[in-house]
């Protein structure tokens, strides 16, 4: 279930920044649904015990884990770099 919430996030954010039907054949939306579902996993590993229910976190955590890989990813490439200089 948390995989499927997660994998409809990552379809609805890849949906919403589509500027056309073009987009939606390209690598970065087939990424972002992947990512999506990734995503939902990794909530299914660590879900949380709040009163709102799962599958609503999971598919907004796999709406916004692209953005979060994205920036980790980031945030570690520069820091590797800075220390190889």
């Amino acid at each position: 279930m948390f995989i499927v919430s997660g994998l409809l996030g990552g379809i609805a954010s890849a949906l919403l920044w589509a500027k056309g039907w073009e987009d939606v054949r390209k690598f970065e939306f087939v990424r972002a649904v992947i990512l999506g579902a990734v995503g939902g996993f990794l909530y299914y590993l660590m879900h949380t015990e709040w009163s709102v229910p799962n599958g609503v976190v999971a598919f907004f955590f796999g709406y916004a884990f692209q953005d979060i890989a994205e920036a980790v990813l980031s945030k570690a490439k520069e820091r590797l770099l800075k220390a190889l200089a």
